[in-house]
């Protein structure tokens, strides 16, 4: 599979372009999170790297517990997903500091559920909006759907939606800083084959165009 060819052979510098992108992107919603918390948040890309989906669950270290995760269709010049996860410890920091203070009653209650929804939403748009700047590409996401399961659970079903077989992820392990509290959330891109491939094609092209 070309697919896996591609991976397989990406340089230490195409993969430092693709964490650099990540790193805008997440970083480009620091402004829309401010707005959202009324306080300075400060956003950083911890890894960003390509793994076999079955590894996936355990490289996270949430695979024995319950998260709360959010997935998007992306749609447009690319097709897949984006599942954005938060482990417990994360979401009740969040929802404090989203909340003023007021915790719902458990993970899974419809304001923390709401909360994700919408930091996920900020996430995600400035996401895509970065990749698709970078690689001159039209990519649209959907309204996000949000459910507290076992990750593995959550992946699986991502993955059924997809109704095609993909061997890789784009994982990101993302560090944010808000209010001296520190949240931790994985974001996940999942992209049918063609789409995976037209990608890594079309971050070769922009590398070989960089000058110097």
């Amino acid at each position: 599979m070309e697919e896996i060819k591609n991976l397989k052979n990406l340089s230490k510098y195409e993969y430092g372009a693709l964490k650099e992108l990540e790193n805008i992107g997440i970083g480009n919603s620091a402004t829309s999170l401010y707005k959202l918390t009324n306080s300075l948040v400060q956003t950083s890309v911890l890894s960003a790297k390509f793994e076999l989906i079955e590894n996936i669950p355990k490289i996270t270290g949430v695979s024995d517990f319950p998260v709360l995760g959010s997935f998007m269709h992306i749609e447009k010049d690319l097709n897949g997903y984006i599942l954005i996860i938060f482990p417990e410890k994360s979401v009740k920091r969040l929802s404090l500091i989203l909340s003023g203070g007021e915790e719902g009653k458990d993970t899974a209650d419809t304001m923390n559920k709401s909360l994700i929804e919408e930091v996920s939403h900020i996430l995600a748009g400035t996401y895509v909006t970065a990749l698709s700047k970078f690689l001159d590409l039209n990519i649209l996401i959907s309204t996000p759907y949000t459910v507290y399961d076992m990750f593995g659970s959550i992946l699986n079903s991502v993955l059924t939606e997809m109704s095609c077989k993909t061997d890789f992820a784009l994982l990101l392990d993302a560090e944010f800083l808000i209010k001296d509290e520190k949240v931790y959330g994985n974001v996940l891109t999942l992209l049918d084959p063609a789409s995976m491939d037209y990608m890594l094609n079309r971050i070769n092209e922009m590398l070989r165009q960089k000058p110097g």
